[in-house]
């Protein structure tokens, strides 16, 4: 049987996520009990360096190791799987939104969709827009756990992809954040007003219009919002919050 290289990609992608957010929450749980790296390591028979690899959300640290951090930190680590409808490589929800974008942007964009980024770890971005102008990368979530994940997660993208044109190249990369208009996220984007706007400067309805048209300027990376369940054949408008 062939390699499924989509899946792995997908794979690997959920293995960064959890990885950077089990780092996270580990390291914070360290501090809270006033323990320096080096004595968790001690602990646990290993390297200051992997329990910091771990913390970085690095994840290439064993799994035996994370359930003995946990132990020693007084956590409960758990690992679950939860069931998809069929063999896809994006939910159900993140299918109906690349969908409706598609539909609506202008037929001047060459897209690829699950576009794979240069580098080892096989990453990829949901939906590459090559224009005349540029390149955007887009990210669709269905629904966002950390915001912070994911700003590093699209700059690091950005990285790679950047890296490998070369810096003679000089196309402007534009990142874009597609989300669905839902209470969750609305309260996310109140929450962090200043991240917005430093990390995502251009409104939404003016992304909506330049991918409607590749001849509408960019003004920075932005946030998309749109609808789970839009079918218009334009980018769906919404309010920048």
């Amino acid at each position: 049987m062939a390699t499924n290289r989509t899946a792995i990609r997908e794979g690997d992608r959920q293995a960064r996520r959890q990885a950077t957010r089990l780092g996270d929450e580990l390291a914070e749980l360290r501090l809270r009990a006033g323990l320096t790296q080096a004595a968790v390591g001690r602990a646990l028979g290993i390297d200051r360096s992997v329990v910091s690899r771990l913390e970085q959300g690095d994840p290439q640290v064993g799994l035996s190791i994370r359930f003995h951090m946990a132990a020693l930190l007084g956590a409960d680590l758990r690992l679950s799987a939860y069931a998809r409808s069929g063999p896809l490589i994006r939910d159900t929800a993140q299918a109906r939104i690349v969908e409706s974008i598609l539909a609506g942007i202008d037929q001047r964009w060459r897209r690829t969709v699950e576009a794979s980024l240069p580098g080892p770890d096989r990453r990829s971005v949901d939906l590459r827009l090559d224009g005349p102008a540029g390149v955007v990368l887009c990210e669709v979530e269905s629904r966002v756990g950390s915001l912070e994940e994911i700003i590093r997660e699209l700059h690091s993208k950005r990285d790679a992809f950047r890296a490998a044109a070369g810096a003679g190249v000089g196309l402007p990369i534009h990142a874009v954040l597609i989300l669905p208009k839902t209470r969750h996220h609305l309260e996310i984007v109140r929450h962090h007003p200043a991240t917005i706007e430093a990390v995502f400067p251009m409104p939404s309805d003016a992304v909506g219009a330049a991918l409607a048209d590749v001849d509408v300027p960019w003004n920075g990376d932005g946030i998309l919002w749109t609808r789970v369940n839009a079918v218009s054949r334009q980018p769906p408008p919404a309010d920048r919050r």
